[in-house]
């Protein structure tokens, strides 16, 4: 086989570049008086879960993410002909019912021409072996060279299901970009990283813009509060030791324009404080609040806020409309039947939200789901 760079590498890696601002501070409110001390409640009523294949990109560092100009570093992960690949799902994510596809693109235009399936039936010569469903560890035999074609496939791993509560929704798949090298090790072992992406006081697929209802005065303290009935704590979190906080500034339509600053903070058991530093100019502006579970899950949880000057009366804009028609995004759907939707005409978040689930796969997914061979549906070869 030879090697080539299929086009659905370059969605992953935009889908990598644009998270920020697909997940980003979206948000318009009415009037409000400053208040020189305001209290966040870290209680979002919606949080949404992906699986990121840190060995292609990297581990996620929040305070980057938001950076439009930040792209990720891609390196496919390098296995054998007739290895094996372990994949170790997430320990809040249940693997009993998952299947695995391994789909090569021979003529590289973004269609798969040839896909392996667990599902087929093992007699079947795109029959692929996966045992291990229910352990928490998945274990792929991955096909033998047939000398045609490409050594670069993408890996799908579904339907996962979360074990968590109803405020916490994940999307399949966890997709992760391989490349055949006879020089690689004869087992390879993959890690994907559980990510819970929420944003307050809105939920982050609304598609709307919404900053925080009470603007801050530039040079006062901001605690962020993590609630006896938060559902961030159902990701193992029991306080906010080793919180993470950022600023990062908005442009007019709510998007990032660089990555967020690190602001010094202080934690005491499920509250933790930081102040706006004092020169900070008056506008629109996204606090990045991350922190690790002792799961290894990835809370990043989002929020605009209006600063204003000291003395100065809050002025914000007036509200985008929402009454625009909810559609559901293409690819953007999880195991559930459930789809994250995106408002028409929105910026920010709307503007790009297939970034957060191309990160997790889904955008490959949905390519794969309109491409399919058919033989991964009724079990016969059709290739």
């Amino acid at each position: 086989m030879t090697s080539s760079t299929p086009v659905r590498r370059q969605v992953q890696r935009f889908g990598l570049a644009g998270i920020g601002s697909a997940v980003l501070f979206v948000s318009i409110a009415g009037p409000a008086a400053a208040a020189t001390d305001v209290v966040i409640p870290l209680q979002p009523s919606e949080v949404v879960l992906s699986a990121l294949p840190v060995e292609n990109f990297g581990a996620m560092d929040p305070m980057t993410m938001a950076d439009p100009s930040a792209g990720g570093v891609f390196t496919p992960v390098e296995v054998q002909y007739s290895g094996t690949l372990e994949v170790e799902v997430p320990a809040d994510l249940d693997d009993t019912a998952a299947e695995v596809e391994l789909s090569f693109d021979d003529d590289g235009d973004g269609s798969y021409d040839v896909t392996y399936s667990s599902a087929l039936l093992p007699a079947d010569p795109f029959f692929l072996a996966v045992t291990g469903q229910g352990t928490g560890t998945l274990s792929v035999t991955l096909p033998a060279d047939d000398s045609t074609g490409v050594d670069d496939a993408t890996l799908f791993v579904e339907p996962l299901t979360d074990t968590l509560g109803t405020a916490l929704e994940y999307y399949d798949p966890v997709a992760y970009e391989l490349t055949f090298d006879a020089a690689a090790p004869a087992t390879v072992t993959v890690t994907p990283e559980l990510l819970a992406f929420s944003q307050v006081p809105c939920d982050v697929t609304s598609g709307v813009r919404c900053p925080f209802p009470t603007p801050v005065t530039a040079g006062s303290t901001v605690t962020l509060d993590l609630t006896a009935a938060s559902p961030l704590r159902e990701l193992g979190l029991p306080d906010l030791t080793g919180v993470e906080v950022g600023l990062v500034d908005l442009d007019a339509n709510g998007d990032p324009t660089g990555a967020a600053a690190p602001l010094a903070t202080q934690v005491a058991g499920s509250r933790a404080t930081f102040v706006l530093p004092a020169g900070t100019a008056a506008g629109q502006y996204g606090v990045v609040v991350a922190q690790q579970a002792p799961s290894g899950a990835v809370s990043v949880v989002l929020v605009e806020v209006t600063v204003v000057a000291a003395d100065t009366p809050a002025v914000v804009p007036p509200a985008a409309p929402t009454t625009q028609a909810v559609t559901g995004n293409a690819g953007l759907r999880s195991n559930t039947g459930v789809t994250a939707p995106a408002a028409e005409g929105a910026t920010g978040f709307a503007a790009a939200g297939a970034g957060l689930l191309v990160l997790a796969g889904a955008g490959g997914l949905a390519l794969a789901r309109t491409r399919r061979r058919p033989a991964v549906e009724d079990g016969t070869d059709q290739a």
